[in-house]
């Protein structure tokens, strides 16, 4: 195949993919239709089959995107490692999410949260594989900053306080009413400062009471 047509093939992938996005978040995938689909993105509607093999294909593609979209492995990876000092780790992590947190007109949250609230069994799969790469990942940054081994059990529950944030973050992102909202209207910067001082002290204390 010609450099031109994978080209061509990567546009209409990408096409198919936004498309989906945004009419998920909207509608939700049980509502949103591959007819739907490939007229918002001016595609055949056998392209979704050719690109993603079926509409269950396509949901899991706009799933992983979503997720990538805040956490991307091949970055955190290199994060992971980088000649950063562990605090410089965990503070890159930080600002690159509420980088992504305080975009507008983006779907990928809305995408995420209709999937925390009424999960299918294409989370699962996803959790398994990519989502399972990307903790261990985080896992290893925190183990890092507090010093605690990464096999120890005690980790797990420091990890959870450490990226529990993050998740209410990405919730005050939606259109849900409540005080989350104004979380979300706090200045970034603020935020990532925020953030590091909990989990720092906290990853610290954590230290001292499992050692």
């Amino acid at each position: 195949m010609s450099r031109a047509g994978r080209s061509d093939g990567d546009l209409t992938k990408s096409k198919i993919l936004d498309a989906a996005g945004r009419l998920i978040a909207q509608n939700g995938f049980a509502k949103t239709t591959s007819k739907a689909i490939a007229k918002l993105a001016e595609v055949d509607l056998a392209a979704i089959n050719y690109h993603f093999d079926g509409r269950d294909g396509l949901y899991r593609a706009v799933l992983a995107e979503a997720h990538t979209h805040y956490i991307d492995e091949e970055k955190l990876l290199a994060l992971l490692n980088s000649s950063r000092t562990p605090t410089e780790k965990l503070e890159v992590f930080f600002e690159t999410l509420i980088s992504k947190l305080v975009e507008t007109d983006v779907w990928h949250s809305k995408v995420f949260i209709r999937e925390l609230f009424s999960p299918t069994t294409h989370l699962y799969d996803f959790m398994q594989t990519e989502g399972a790469r990307k903790f261990l990942l985080i896992k290893k940054i925190i183990s890092q900053v507090s010093g605690i081994d990464e096999n120890h059990p005690a980790l797990l529950a420091c990890v959870l306080s450490t990226v529990a944030p993050c998740m209410m973050l990405i919730i005050a992102d939606s259109n849900l009413p409540g005080p989350l909202k104004n979380v979300s209207k706090v200045e970034p910067a603020l935020l990532v400062k925020h953030l590091m001082t909990f989990s720092v002290a906290g990853l610290a204390a954590a230290k001292q009471l499992y050692r």
